[in-house]
């Protein structure tokens, strides 16, 4: 007969197996080629800006889809009309692939001064018309750069002779709103977009209370 200590052991390891195998499996995080995922989602923090039809766009307006952001400026020589290109080239690729997964492309502004709504629609324009556009004061950009962690310096010259310099990053954004990951330059369109459906893919497989255990305390 089985000694009462040895009972309760085995009773134990029974109630642990069962506990185990009740636990929700969490998807392992994807092997994207280029970008790079958070160990946790990040919530982005409330910010107001404006849209290129003159709307409000806040926090709220990234909820329900995932995003593609990124910084940059109309009169950029180089970098900005680079990425967008290359961003209407991965969204042409989204959408033979999975046109059901398609996310919205975000071009923030940090040139409020030269850059009006109006001239930010057009700029885009040139690139996909589906794209959104904002902008804002500096101080209202604050909160969502000092998130992302985006970097930009102004090089003044003369008056409205100036540069804006920053960085080509591609920022993942999901649909609650939080940071997920991020591509860096060299950025190459089939290669987001590969990257892109696989981070959605995993996004979507985690319950939202194990994407919210995973972010780092604010």
């Amino acid at each position: 007969m089985l000694g009462p200590m040895l009972r309760v052991l085995i009773v134990g390891l029974v109630l642990l197996v069962a506990v185990m195998l009740a636990m929700p499996r969490v998807a392992p995080p994807p092997e994207p080629e280029n970008a790079t995922v958070l160990p946790g989602t990040r919530p982005l923090p409330e910010f107001s800006l404006t849209d290129d039809d003159g709307e409000p766009f806040s926090k709220e307006s990234l909820e329900g889809r995932f995003s593609l952001m990124f910084f940059g400026f109309t009169n950029c020589p180089d970098v900005c009309p680079i990425t967008l290109q290359v961003l209407a080239t991965t969204i042409e690729r989204i959408e033979a692939d999975a046109p059901d997964a398609v996310p919205e492309v975000v071009f923030v502004s940090v040139d409020p001064y030269r850059d009006t709504p109006e001239r930010i629609r057009s700029y885009l324009e040139g690139f996909d018309a589906s794209f959104t556009g904002v902008t804002a004061p500096d101080e209202a950009l604050a909160p969502l750069l000092d998130a992302l962690s985006v970097s930009v310096q102004k090089h003044e010259h003369d008056g409205e002779n100036y540069n804006v310099v920053h960085n080509g990053t591609v920022y993942f954004i999901g649909p609650r709103a939080d940071w997920i990951a991020v591509s860096s330059a060299p950025h190459v369109p089939e290669t987001i977009a590969s990257d892109f459906l696989k981070i959605r893919e995993w996004y979507l497989a985690r319950p939202a209370r194990e994407l919210e255990r995973a972010s780092p305390a604010p």
